[in-house]
């Protein structure tokens, strides 16, 4: 079996070496397009090995990758954008492969890891990277592109198996505006083309939201609604985007309450399996501090997450699940249900010990419950709760409950702390800052 890999580029010199560094012992050949370099991308990629075709640029992005496409012999085809490249998992690229071949799949999805220029992950969502050769996929529409074939295909879920690193939200501001304009020209050109693809009025709206322009991106995506598919799926794709940017820009203004249930009511139905829809909806109930609404919405969202999972959906739940089981546990408390509170806090310290926030929020939790006369909640009980999620024989763990408890003012529980600690550590949790 023969891997190509593909990308076309312009301008690319700061990630071109990067890009095609990954793929060296894994692919049979690299094939680059370039629509117009100036710099040295060209001259770098000829030096690496790779393959290099010159396309003149049309306006475009689909006829240049559907050029690449012509031009790569491989199997299979890895397409990836120039600041895209895989990491340790590119030596499982091809047992994945392998895999989905074996379930009849043309087409691999793996997971998009969006990093800021610190080299954090900000967002991540679900990408077809990969797809079989000579079977009639290919690109479509001139911007945001996406691959089609002639017959229905089968798409392998290798979200857990494969992850791709994505640099471009770390552009420069310039870059980042000379990039929305000329994408604003394609999409305007796009819809002139297909006055009804709700898709085009979709992107058009995230990019005068990424402006600021909030207003002009609800009319847009509002437009998109008009002409959005209403069939149920378990797919969100781009009408999940849409209405999810579009359930954001109406959840920041709490007297559009109705408006924004409104939407979410659409999207449920014909997106049913999407988690992030709830948890939008929660975000707005709890920035209001409405805690028992946005407890519903919360405890909605994750119960929808841990059926359906991520795969084409729920992209923002995904990427946000400690925030979001976070502020679910603090909506239980702020909402007086406690025991809830605990249960949620309990289970992000079982992976997260150092968790300020959830540690807070069990402590005063506890506190609560005890006041309240539930059976079992007491300080002592505390303490034995908090011996399952930490070792009290280190020094640090002690010293992390005793300083949070103290600065809360759960004089009882640093006490307790205290008294299991050595006169040398009692001396040294004294003199930590609170």
């Amino acid at each position: 079996m023969k891997l190509s890999q593909a990308m076309i580029v312009k301008n690319e010199e700061s990630n071109i070496e990067r890009a095609l560094s990954w793929g060296k012992g894994i692919v049979s050949e690299q094939i680059v397009i370039d629509t117009g370099s100036t710099d040295n991308t060209v001259k770098i990629a000829e030096s690496m090995g790779a393959k290099v075709y010159h396309f003149e640029w049309i306006d475009d992005f689909s006829a240049a990758k559907n050029y690449a496409i012509e031009k790569c012999s491989g199997d299979w085809i890895a397409f990836l954008d120039a600041d895209e490249y895989f990491m340790k998992d590119a030596d499982k690229i091809l047992s994945t492969i392998k895999k989905a071949e074996r379930e009849g799949a043309y087409v691999i999805a793996a997971q998009l890891l969006d990093l800021n220029d610190k080299g954090k992950i900000i967002g991540s969502m679900t990408q077809a990277r990969l797809f079989k050769n000579h079977e009639g996929i290919e690109y479509q529409k001139r911007i945001h592109e996406h691959l089609c074939s002639k017959k229905p295909v089968k798409i392998y879920d290798a979200t857990k198996e494969l992850s791709i690193f994505h640099t471009g939200y770390s552009d420069s501001e310039q870059s980042k505006k000379n990039k929305s304009e000329k994408y604003k020209i394609l999409l305007e050109k796009e819809i002139m083309d297909r006055p009804e693809d709700a898709d085009m009025y979709g992107y058009l709206g995230d990019i005068y939201a990424g402006q600021q322009d909030y207003i002009k991106a609800e009319e847009l995506y509002n437009t998109a609604l008009k002409y959005m598919d209403k069939a149920n799926s378990i797919e969100s794709g781009r009408r999940g985007t849409t209405l999810r940017n579009l359930l954001v820009i109406l959840g920041g203004y709490n007297y559009r309450t109705d408006e924004l249930l409104h939407v979410y009511e659409f999207a449920s139905r014909i997106l049913p399996q999407d988690a992030d829809f709830s948890a939008i909806v929660a975000d707005h109930f709890y920035r209001y501090q409405n805690y028992e609404k946005a407890a519903v919405f919360f405890k909605h969202s994750l119960d929808s997450y841990n059926k359906f999972g991520a795969f084409l959906k729920s992209d923002y739940v995904d990427s946000h699940i400690i925030e979001i089981h976070t502020k679910l546990s603090n909506a239980y408390f702020m909402s007086e249900q406690p025991i809830e509170a605990i249960k949620i806090a309990v289970k992000i310290l079982s992976s997260d010990k150092y968790n300020v926030e959830s540690l807070r929020i069990l402590l005063l939790s506890v506190q609560e419950a005890e006041k309240k006369g539930n059976i079992g909640y007491s300080q002592n009980e505390e303490y034995k709760l908090l011996e399952r999620l930490y070792d009290l024989d280190s020094l640090k763990d002690k010293a992390f409950i005793y300083v949070t408890a103290k600065k809360l003012g759960v004089i009882g529980l640093s006490d307790i702390i205290k008294s299991h600690c050595s006169a040398e550590e009692a001396g040294l949790i004294d003199k930590m800052d609170v």
